[in-house]
């Protein structure tokens, strides 16, 4: 993976936007996606489509009062799968630097900022095997509605980039349903795809399904 990234899009510290309160959130949760690889690794082809790994995602994020310096949320998964001819895994941890556009507004919640996605990619097709590492960015955009009189908010996330001939995004659906003791479930499907052109990688793998978990919001 290309190791630079634009920090042109850390211009959106020049807003005016900032956390109107201090809070802390966590989340973990079960992720089973399908997945097909599509590509190539050296000179070996592969097209094909079957069962992702059921694969653990957690995530924290923190929000304070200072203007202008963005919240920040941590978030890791690992996408993998494998069949007889291919194998692909790619950890991922996600570094977002966002700020809070709109909270609570009209029950709306908008959040804006830049992820930084730190990837390690290790690939099979046939017998051949490659791995890539790097740091990649993404926008960031989040929004969620909260229903009226009703705990639960209803909304996603997408993370996206395209840089050269690799791209990434990331979209995520979610349904959350806030309980009276700080503890919430949430649940939702989830939609990621990598063009990955990189070294000996040159494939698109994509990997999409429910995923159901708790959160904590102090």
């Amino acid at each position: 993976m290309k190791k630079t990234f634009a920090t042109a899009a850390l211009l959106l510290a020049t807003t005016a936007a900032q956390a109107d309160t201090l809070g802390l959130t966590a989340e973990v949760g079960h992720f089973s996606p399908d997945m097909s690889f599509k590509g190539t690794l050296d000179d070996n082809y592969a097209n094909t489509n079957f069962d992702g790994e059921n694969d653990t995602y957690f995530g924290i994020a923190f929000e304070h009062l200072v203007p202008l310096v963005p919240n920040v949320r941590l978030q890791s998964v690992t996408f993998e799968g494998r069949n007889d001819d291919v194998a692909a895994k790619i950890d991922t941890v996600d570094y977002t630097l966002y700020y809070e556009i709109l909270d609570d507004l009209t029950w709306l919640n908008l959040d804006a900022g830049l992820t930084l996605r730190q990837m390690d990619v290790d690939a099979r097709v046939g017998n051949e095997r490659a791995s890539e590492d790097g740091v990649i960015p993404a926008g960031y955009l989040s929004a969620y509605v909260s229903i009226p009189t009703l705990p639960i908010q209803v909304g996603g996330e997408i993370k996206a980039i395209s840089a050269g001939d690799s791209s990434m995004k990331d979209t995520t659906f979610k349904i959350k349903y806030q309980s009276p003791f700080v503890v919430g479930i949430e649940g939702g499907y989830r939609d990621v795809s990598f063009d990955i052109d990189e070294g000996r990688i040159d494939s698109d793998l994509d990997f999409d399904g429910f995923f159901v978990g708790v959160y904590a919001d102090f």
